[in-house]
């Protein structure tokens, strides 16, 4: 060996004892923060937003009612006995006329139809066209319909009587006529029609046949619990109304069914316990509903803590193996992984050892893919402030850090929520009783909004497409409950 060469290994031996030594990253002062979503760091729009409110949706609600009761107050309200006392026609006549048995009052899809039967005699009170009848029969028949009726603060049961006649029978005494017409034709008069007429509206009067509907406004608000026994959670699902309008009915007496719709803005999500809402009063209207063929849209809400996703990055990327140079002569392994918000952005720490040792900071911004079935960050980049610490061990030092950890954070930070999807969907399908009304929901379809990241965790919010209506029994009752009217404060 010649003293040349000799003079050149110690050097080289120092230069490979050099390069093989491990390396600290600087420890910086303050934790990353990205920058907030001003910045020109690119950024996806719908993570821009604040959670999305559910869109109106319009759910058919048929209720169930037993309208004997007001059967009962027209049949009560048909004259028992008609006299001539108050008459103008008093004075030279006089008639009695005996309701015989039973008035018949027939309810058919909010159609009323009556019937009464009456057996009198008239006779005249002077010499001139001295005449007496008897017996003389006659029938009374009225039809109409129940309305809905708006009530000060409630909706209410009213009556119209449309057509109000009464006329004799064949078997009616006819020997002589003290009339100037016709007696078929004198009889509506001596009978009073037109105060008849009004004795029957007033029989249903607004304020004795209230419908009582904020029970049915409660069960519409929620929470409906569903157990998911297969995830240790429930979902719990709330309808959130804000206004209810009643419009037809169809049925008999004991069973009617008023149509109605509920205009809804519904949301689910998964919670441990679903806690109650803030009671609201019920806003109720009558008139014309809306024409049907808008789906039911539903907010599906589904939260994915910190701690779990935390947990998901530490099971795929413990002790992986990062190459920090081409040769792969440096390594340094995954040793923590945990991600907490930022900003209403994921920020993943990343604590490595062997040849690089510290915490390596990442972030990005979450965003749905796959239809709503799928989280992942595509923006994920390295912080500004970890490829200053990283960069002061060597320049560019930190982008080959990054080439080999950030494909391995990015493919590790993708979440598979398909499971939780599918499963709330199948849950909300089906028949679902709250206290005495029933949902009867089919979800058909997803479709993706956006995901939010806040300090307690990722929030998956998907909106949900399908059909529902809702189904309860009423029983009416003399005083409605209070309800606003549209417009009035809430």
């Amino acid at each position: 060996m010649t003293r040349h060469t000799s003079s050149i290994l110690p050097i080289l031996v120092s230069a490979l004892l050099l390069g093989a030594c491990s390396h600290s990253i600087p420890t910086t002062s303050p934790k990353p923060v990205p920058p907030p979503f001003t910045s020109a760091v690119p950024t996806f729009p719908a993570q821009n937003k604040e959670d999305a409110r559910a869109p109106i949706s319009q759910v058919p609600v048929q209720l169930k009612a037993d309208l004997t009761p007001i059967q009962t107050a027209i049949r009560n309200a048909v004259p028992e006995r008609i006299t001539e006392a108050g008459h103008p026609l008093g004075q030279e006549f006089r008639w009695t006329f005996v309701r015989t048995g039973e008035s018949s009052v027939h309810l058919q899809d909010g159609l009323v139809a009556i019937h009464a039967d009456y057996k009198g005699d008239i006779e005249s009170r002077g010499s001139a066209r001295a005449c007496r009848l008897d017996p003389i029969l006659a029938s009374l028949d009225a039809t109409g319909k129940l309305t809905l009726i708006q009530n000060g603060e409630s909706v209410s049961f009213g009556f119209e009587p449309t057509q109000v006649t009464v006329g004799t029978k064949p078997d009616s005494d006819t020997r002589c006529n003290m009339f100037s017409l016709p007696l078929n034709e004198q009889i509506p008069d001596l009978f009073g029609l037109p105060e008849v007429k009004i004795t029957l509206a007033e029989a249903v009067h607004p304020q004795e046949f209230g419908i009582p509907l904020q029970r049915i406004w409660d069960d519409l608000g929620g929470p409906l619990s569903l157990p998911i026994a297969a995830l240790n959670t429930r979902a719990c699902m709330y309808g959130n109304p804000r206004e209810m309008t009643l419009g037809g009915q169809k049925g008999t007496t004991q069973e009617t069914v008023i149509s109605g719709t509920a205009k809804e803005m519904p949301f689910i999500t998964y919670e441990p316990t679903c806690p109650e809402v803030a009671p609201t009063v019920a806003l109720i209207n009558s008139g014309s509903l809306p024409a049907e063929g808008k789906p039911y849209m539903l907010v599906a809400r589904i939260p994915l803590s910190y701690q779990q996703l935390s947990h998901q990055l530490q099971s795929k990327l413990f002790h992986q193996s990062i190459a920090l140079d081409s040769t792969a002569s440096e390594t340094a392994a995954i040793e923590r992984v945990s991600a907490v918000d930022a900003n209403g952005r994921a920020l993943v720490a990343i604590e490595t050892t062997g040849d690089l040792k510290g915490t390596i900071y990442y972030w990005g911004t979450p965003r749905l893919d796959e239809g709503g079935r799928s989280i992942s960050v595509p923006d994920l980049q390295m912080a500004n402030e970890s490829k200053a610490a990283i960069d002061s061990i060597r320049f560019g030092y930190w982008q080959l850090v990054d080439r080999e950890l950030n494909a391995k954070l990015r493919q590790a930070m993708a979440v598979d929520i398909s499971s939780q999807v599918d499963r709330l969907k199948q849950t909300i399908t089906g028949t679902h009783r709250s206290n005495g009304t029933t949902m009867d929901i089919l979800i058909t379809r997803q479709q993706p909004d956006h995901v939010r990241s806040t300090p307690q965790g990722l929030t998956v919010t998907i909106m949900l497409e399908g059909t529902a209506n809702a189904a309860g029994q009423i029983t009416l009752e003399e005083r409605s409950p209070r309800a606003l009217l549209r417009g009035e404060g809430r």
